[in-house]
């Protein structure tokens, strides 16, 4: 017989669960709501964003088209061409082989390939994967006989040959100067190094953590959930052959492959915690002076940065005709976030990516405090209006002259979209990105770019 107390205890466990479950779908909302509206603003044909724990996934958003002209719409088999995200992945496997004790990053590249051209400086492995060795990237792109209709590449020694006998651009150390080719340098070493041709390599480490689709683009072997490519104008492109460049720029996959691909960094399932920490660390060139990239600092292989909230996430982004790309991983809370597109277009993508994970995590503020509030400083001013949307509060923001052609891109866009948290954070999303920022009774403040702008209630 079932009494009053265990009555109540079930209608607590069942209202518990029913809160918690509206509060998911309610958090989960204004990441999503962010993403569509920077989809929308920046005239992306197709986007997909995956985030993915300990647990497995907990959040994914595909929209828009993988086909334009079928109308056949992104969704989580959707593969994208990862451009420079590919750095991020053969980093992975690298860092494996260090794990294992099969690399050491210090080390001479003419000792895992001693048949390469000799050049005026030595040069290793940490150096090529720093982009400090002095490997050209596409300068004077013509001289090298790159035919995207070519011919399928076979191995990735065909990659190599189109820059090995190039002169490095500087002394070894002295100098960042980024290199897709220096990648492609890396490939091969890695082949030596681990015994194995490197697409072996790769397929058997992307297997290891369920990450199947992640692989090299073949030109000769096209797939059907392969997305299409499109121009800024929303065109349709032709699909070259990208197959010189697999490590540094010529793998595709899903986003949530590359999700979990990201999260397996962190549990020790393919490399070992000492050496994430190795590959996490700044790096200097040979004056002493820290590697800065952008608003990061360059680590080895990939890019680290914190976000205005204390926040630590390594990341790399990645660019190319009809595709756009972008992985961050966040040690601390576990987490990875990824972004894919197949559309070109101008994005601060790792901005985006931390302001999407604080709007995965967050609530929203559920109750609008004012209908219109306006910022200003001696610089700009801020005209907030609010509106209550269902449950959240959204809000639209102007800026002046300056900050909003910035924000804008190339586009005409003047007003734009402001969500709120329950903790008092905001996400401004803009055509260019989703930037972080707080607000609280006396001012609006926002990290854009790498430059904090402070707007106190007029």
């Amino acid at each position: 017989m079932v009494n009053n107390k265990s009555i109540c205890l079930l209608v607590l466990v069942i209202t518990t669960l029913f809160n918690t479950a509206n509060g998911a779908v309610a958090q989960h909302a204004l990441a999503d709501i962010a993403l569509a509206e920077l989809r929308e603003s920046a005239n992306l044909v197709g986007l997909a964003a995956v985030s993915y724990n300990q647990q497995g996934e907990k959040w994914s958003h595909y929209l828009g088209y993988a086909d334009k002209s079928t109308k056949l719409g992104v969704s989580a088999t959707t593969e994208f061409r990862y451009a420079s995200v590919s750095k991020f992945v053969t980093t992975g496997l690298l860092a494996e082989l260090v794990s294992e004790g099969k690399m050491d990053l210090d080390k001479s590249i003419y000792s895992y390939i001693p048949d390469y051209p000799k050049k005026d400086y030595d040069f290793t492995v940490r150096q090529l994967l720093t982009h400090t060795a002095g490997i050209p990237h596409y300068q004077g792109l013509h001289d090298y006989n790159i035919d995207n209709r070519a011919e399928p590449y076979e191995n990735v020694q065909q990659g190599v040959s189109l820059f090995e006998n190039r002169s490095l651009l500087h002394k070894p150390g002295s100098e960042y100067r980024y290199s897709s080719f220096a990648f492609n340098l890396l490939s091969l070493v890695i082949e030596n190094a681990g015994k194995k041709p490197f697409l072996n390599q790769l397929s058997d480490m992307t297997m290891a953590v369920n990450a199947p689709s992640i692989k090299a683009e073949k030109f000769d072997e096209p797939r059907v959930s392969w997305s299409k490519l499109y121009d800024t104008a929303g065109n349709s492109l032709e699909r070259g052959n990208i197959g010189y460049k697999w490590a540094g720029g010529g793998l595709v996959g899903s986003a949530s492959d590359l999700a979990k691909f990201g999260l397996s960094l962190l549990t020790d399932s393919i490399i070992k915690s000492a050496t994430l920490n190795q590959f996490n660390t700044p790096q200097k060139l040979a004056d002493g002076s820290e590697i800065k990239v952008s608003r990061s600092s360059m680590a080895v292989g990939w890019r680290i940065r914190e976000n205005r909230f204390g926040q630590e996430f390594f990341h790399h982004s990645g660019s190319m005709s009809g595709a756009r790309s972008h992985i961050s991983v966040f040690p601390k809370e576990n987490e990875s976030i990824v972004l894919l597109s197949n559309t070109q277009w101008s994005v601060a993508l790792d901005d985006t990516a931390a302001s999407l994970q604080m709007l995965i995590n967050s609530q929203p503020e559920q109750k609008c405090k004012f209908n219109v509030q306006t910022f200003g400083n001696e610089i700009s001013r801020a005209t907030l209006t609010f509106s209550q949307n269902k449950e959240m509060c959204i809000g639209d923001i102007k800026l002046g002259e300056k900050l909003t052609g910035t924000l804008a891109g190339n586009t005409a866009k003047t007003t734009f979209r402001m969500l709120f948290t329950a903790d008092n954070k905001v996400a401004l999303v803009a055509p260019i990105g989703i930037f972080q920022g707080t607000i609280n009774a006396n001012s609006l403040s926002l990290d854009i770019l790498d430059k904090l702008y402070e707007f106190p209630i007029k």
